[in-house]
């Protein structure tokens, strides 16, 4: 028998307990609270010498920053830049004076590219010619460019801008606005911010101190500032120490006692931004006092333990209150549970005890058995939701049809319980249904036959649910045609343009049920996922709308450098063959055709006189034409593509050794997409043919290739390439003759006919119906003197019918009217944009005539 060593009421066993437990945790809390409070106050004590010295260091930026600005707006002024131009320093020396006194700076000068003194006005001891700067110290390069710096001028240290202004030619001068770091400088910094600072020079030495007066920390705790002032000007050990810290690390700190009090001492390193001489630094020491944590911390203690007594008191007369209102009413709860223990109730809840709540218990856990059904189908309702949630990330997760319909079909198989489904979706063009997703059995190939007799059909076909059920006779049931199920539900796929699709589940279990409340769920699921199919849909759009624009860019650098007409197009070719490959994902792949399309747009920015040169550049020439990776990023930059196209334009003449521009990038350095790019475009312009010289073969440019990996390409990328240019010359190879056998004349006519309207439709949409008018009218014309048996109205091409003795269109007239189309929309458009035109009809063939287009030499380039 067990004992309770508290009594067996439960009014006792409330109340002991609490006491014990009271006392216990009232001496462990202040203890623990007394132990921990130094570390509190220690670290409340860094936390503000931190920030004040932080808030000190954000000033000097801040002002650093402000003279910058101040430097820019000196350097543009136009009076100061005529003067520069004429080279009239007398001039230039009163308009430095007057910005001077405008200004209100300690000094102003301005250098020459040497770092001599042009001109000057402000501190003593500075005088024209003065070599403030020497070659040591500042480059020519780093005058050239606008940045703060700590410089020493007439022997005082100064932080100064620097802003470059433009003179005669390509004289640079450099404008140094200056302010003195001196006491009045510092005391302007710091005030509110702490005890005492003091700035020191990167030799360690005192420049400036001060104690801030006026509400700053030293008034605040009676602090003197004669002792402070001594221990920064003169640094004791413990600041000393600090200082070497921060000359290693950025930071360091200590404890240093002056005239009695503790200091914290945080020394901090002064780096100003954009400062190229990263050995030009200054150091900035702050003492806050400890005085005020050392008060904070008795007085808190001396709190701490006074609440705990209050606390440990309250709390044992709270719980002999609370145990008596408590008991009280949980004896009369008791007898009313045993009222309802007396009815339908059986189930018992094992909870043993001595005390009126476990009476309670027993009591009430006759009522369990009432709450288990409601309990599992709570628990299918849960199941149901989480695959729902599921479900619902799935359809924001991927841009893929295909897996999107697979995922969405495997949730609804869990939801339902089921174990065989499909989803089918209708072609508007052919009017055929086709399987996208299938799961459970299903066969890969369906037969047509068995598509149209299926409840699919006639889901998609009513636009409306359609559900049945096994029957009580089983040998009388139906079956799903396509998954076998007897038991089936399938639910229409209903956009704003009608109904696209239909999704079936289904099982063979004879004993399975599908109800309205299943009809429903399935339906809410259809909607998501006709609206992910939209989503789908409309980012294709955007995706094919963004291609049609980076190919008109394409077609603009083409019409810039005629030589290369049609070289960013064989580079997305090419790279896009290296992209699939490697298995690159589909965000990268069309990245990398993005910039494969853009990634000569910089020679835009080339005179003509450099891009058009037939022979070989010279160095001068060779290096303007190396800025173009550099003003193609700089032109793409603003443009806000979806995919990290700049980085690759910028980089795809870097060099896997390093040696290439324009950043001289190394390795694994230089962007993944632009290794693959380097060497699609180098391929392309090995094997191009040029007014100058004549194409590679692709073997020859293959060789080449894997000669420079290594050293000019990434070998893995080379491989790649090379083992895809080999497949496909070996597909090529055995394709060959099977089309040469399968393309009849009536077949050919077809192509031809819409390869040529293809092109029109193209043309007609950028030029517009009356430059198209022209151009058909033209052709007409060209194809009468020719002798061709084909006119061309309203985007329209109309052969003449052949006599019986003729099997077909000629195929070398065909060519010679795509040749005389070449010629006749290049000379209205520019020749480089009827690359464009054809690429944009080869897309509207299937692939089997765009093969028999390329093998059948229509060309027209």
């Amino acid at each position: 028998m067990r004992r309770d060593i508290f009594g067996r009421h439960l009014y006792n066993q409330i109340v002991a307990p609490l006491v014990v437990a009271a006392l216990a945790v009232g001496v462990i809390a202040t203890v623990v609270a007394v132990y921990f409070l130094s570390d509190l106050t220690e670290s409340w004590v860094d936390e503000v010498a931190q920030g004040a010295s932080a808030n000190l260091l954000h000033r000097i930026d801040t002002r650093s920053n402000a003279m910058q600005s101040v430097a820019k707006l000196a350097a543009e002024d136009r009076r100061l830049r005529d003067a520069l131009q004429a080279e009239e320093f007398t001039t230039v020396r009163g308009i430095l004076t007057q910005s001077n006194v405008a200004l209100g700076f300690d000094n102003l000068m301005l250098l020459d590219s040497a770092g001599t003194v042009v001109a000057t006005t402000g501190l003593a001891g500075i005088a024209p010619g003065d070599v403030i700067l020497a070659q040591a110290d500042r480059t020519w390069a780093d005058l050239a460019m606008p940045h703060p710096a700590f410089l020493e001028i007439g022997g005082t240290l100064t932080l100064t801008a620097m802003q470059p202004v433009l003179g005669r030619g390509e004289s640079v001068y450099t404008l140094c606005l200056s302010e003195a770091i001196d006491e009045r400088f510092l005391l302007d910094l710091a005030t509110g911010a702490g005890d005492a600072f003091c700035f020191y020079d990167e030799d360690l030495t005192p420049i400036a101190y001060t104690v801030p007066r006026g509400g700053g920390e030293g008034e605040r705790t009676g602090s003197d500032p004669e002792p402070l002032l001594a221990a920064v000007s003169s640094p004791a050990e413990e600041i000393q120490r600090a200082l070497e810290q921060a000359v290693e690390t950025g930071e360091g700190s200590s404890v240093v006692a002056v005239a009695g009090t503790q200091y914290r001492a945080t020394a901090r390193r002064i780096d100003l931004p954009n400062d190229p001489e990263d050995d030009t630094r200054a150091y900035l020491v702050s003492l806050i006092s400890q005085q005020v944590s050392d008060d904070a911390r008795i007085t808190t203690t001396n709190l701490i333990t006074m609440w705990s007594i209050v606390a440990v008191v309250a709390l044992i007369g709270l719980g002999g209150w609370v145990a008596r209102r408590v008991s009280e009413p949980l004896v009369a709860l008791t007898e009313g549970a045993q009222r309802i223990a007396d009815g339908d109730f059986s189930t018992k809840i094992p909870l043993h005890g001595k005390n009126e709540i476990a009476e309670l218990a027993e009591s009430f856990n006759q009522m369990t058995d009432s709450l288990k059904d409601r309990s599992e189908n709570l628990t299918k309702k849960v199941l149901e939701l989480a695959t729902l949630y599921e479900m619902s990330r799935a359809l924001g997760g991927t841009l893929d049809l295909g897996e999107l319909l697979q995922s969405v079909l495997d949730s609804a198989l869990r939801i339902f319980g089921a174990d065989l489904g499909y989803v089918t979706m209708r072609d508007h063009d052919a009017g055929t249904l086709e399987i996208r997703a299938r799961s459970g059995g299903v066969p890969a190939r369906v037969d047509d036959q068995a598509l149209r007799n299926s409840m699919s059909e006639w889901v998609i076909r009513e636009a409306r649910p359609l559900i049945f059920n096994p029957s009580a006779d089983r040998s009388t049931g139906q079956v799903e045609v396509v998954t076998g199920a007897m038991a089936a539900l399938c639910v229409p796929l209903i956009s704003a343009e009608g109904t696209i699709g239909a999704i079936t589940v289904g099982s063979q279990d004879p004993e399975f049920r599908f109800t309205s409340d299943d009809v429903r769920l399935l339906s809410t699921i259809a909607n998501h996922v006709t609206i992910a199919i939209g989503n789908i849909d409309l980012f294709s759009s955007l995706q094919e709308a963004y291609l049609a624009t980076v190919r008109s860019l394409a077609a603009a650098v083409d019409a810039k450098d005629p030589y290369t007409r049609g070289h960013s197009e064989g580079v997305a070719v090419y790279a896009t063959m290296i992209a699939e490959r490697m298995g690159l994902s589909h965000d990268q792949r069309i990245a990398l055709e993005m910039a494969a399309y853009l990634h000569d747009i910089g020679k835009i920015g080339i005179k003509e006189s450099i891009l058009l040169k037939p022979g070989q550049l010279t160095d001068d020439e060779m290096s303007q034409m190396r800025h173009h990776p550099l003003i193609g990023a700089n032109i793409l930059k603003p443009v806000g593509f979806p995919w990290p196209i700049t980085p690759v334009v910028r980089h795809h003449h870097e060099r896997w050794d390093g040696e290439g521009y324009p950043a001289g990038l190394k390795g694994e350095e230089i962007p993944l997409l632009a290794r693959i790019l380097t060497v699609a475009d180098a391929y392309e312009a090995m094997i191009a043919d040029r007014p100058y010289r004549k194409g590679r073969t692709m073997e020859e440019g293959a060789a080449e290739l894997r000669r420079c990996a290594g050293t000019q390409f990434d070998a893995a990328v080379v491989d790649a390439f090379v083992e895809a240019l080999e497949e496909q010359r070996e597909a090529g190879q055995q394709g060959v003759t099977g089309h040469e056998e399968e393309v009849g004349a009536d077949e050919a006519r077809a192509i031809f006919v819409a390869l040529t309207e293809g092109m029109l439709v193209s043309f007609r949409r950028l030029g517009g119906p009356r430059l198209a008018a022209n151009a058909e009218s033209a052709l007409n014309g060209e194809f009468s003197r020719a002798g061709l048996p084909l006119t061309v109205s309203a985007g329209r091409v109309a052969l003449a019918a052949h006599g019986p003795e003729h099997d077909g269109a000629d195929l070398e007239q065909m060519r010679r009217a795509l040749r005389l189309l070449d010629e006749t929309l290049g000379s209205l458009s520019g020749h480089s944009l009827v690359d464009h035109f054809y690429a944009d009809a080869m897309e509207s063939l299937s692939e089997r005539m765009r093969r028999l287009t390329v093998h059948l030499e229509f060309y027209p380039g």
